[in-house]
């Protein structure tokens, strides 16, 4: 049997939020079997926490952002895509801020802090979300869908007229080397001429060079450059990762995002949630008993 996992024990990251620009401290603790991904806000009073799941989203603008009753969690997706890649079930993730820290803008910070943490198996068997029909949400230009599939897959794409980016596709079968290796270490990225006007808005406030790939018309100005060629989609497909594991169990399918954000995304995730017979749920033991 396949069992479910969580952590060995609690570790902690220390950052800023790149959008409030808030300091804030993480910490990441075991959880009960069938409890999924817990967020807790540690500095409100009564300690209000959430699920990670499709119900819980409160908006997905330049972030995705958890929501209860009158708090939110933003900036999920970094520390949920590394607890997917890692194939975490269940876990408590506390944080004593509004926002999770960004640490070098790629999921590097979390890779590390679970590499500590180490994994240990629980006493319930791994359920996978098996897809079964394939869902399109968006347009012919721009769209996240899913099919079914063996495995896990995700195939990224992006365009930008920016040189330095251009046209950039990416397929990839998702395991926790994968993960680690090609997608993990990609981190976000942005545009100095968007600076004042994202800043005037509230957004990318703690952004700098230390967490933020900065493009300007010339080329990139992190010195360093790139940790990948086509480090822009790959940090994409982090991305997308982590919005997809708002969905609260493993996926077995096919996972295509063009030119998507977190706003499609999401989009595509509730329509999974919603649509009947999308889906099943099944043991991978009785997946490769049926083999499927």
């Amino acid at each position: 049997m396949i069992k479910q996992k969580t952590i060995i024990k609690a570790v902690s990251v220390i950052g800023v939020g790149v959008h409030s620009a808030e300091q804030a401290t993480l910490s990441i603790k075991p959880a009960l079997a069938n409890s999924g991904i817990r967020f807790v806000r540690t500095d409100l009073p009564g300690l209000p926490s959430l699920i990670a799941r499709p119900e819980a989203v409160h908006s997905t603008a330049q972030a995705t952002v958890l929501g209860g009753d009158g708090f939110t969690i933003a900036t999920i997706e970094h520390c949920l895509a590394t607890l997917a890649g890692f194939e975490i079930d269940n876990a408590v993730v506390e944080v004593d801020g509004p926002e999770l820290p960004i640490g070098d803008g790629s999921a590097q910070v979390y890779m590390d802090a679970l590499e500590q943490a180490g994994s240990q198996e629980q006493d319930a068997a791994r359920e996978y979300m098996v897809i079964t029909e394939r869902v399109v949400y968006g347009d012919d230009e721009a769209f996240a869908a899913i099919e079914p599939y063996r495995g896990f897959r995700i195939s990224c794409s992006i365009a930008f007229s920016h040189r330095r980016i251009g046209d950039q596709s990416l397929t990839l079968d998702i395991d926790p080397q994968s993960f680690k290796h090609e997608i993990g270490p990609a981190r976000t990225f942005g545009f100095l001429k968007d600076r004042e006007r994202a800043r005037a808005l509230g957004i990318g406030l703690g952004a700098s060079l230390d967490n933020t790939v900065v493009l300007d018309d010339a080329g990139i100005l992190n010195v360093g450059g790139l940790r990948f060629p086509d480090e822009f989609v790959r940090h994409k497909m982090l991305d997308a990762l982590g919005d997809l594991a708002v969905l609260g169990k493993p996926v077995r399918g096919h996972l295509e995002a063009r030119c998507s954000g977190h706003e499609l995304m999401q989009g595509l995730v509730k329509k999974i949630a919603e649509t009947a017979g999308c889906y099943r749920c099944e043991s991978f033991e009785s997946l490769a008993a049926a083999g499927r």
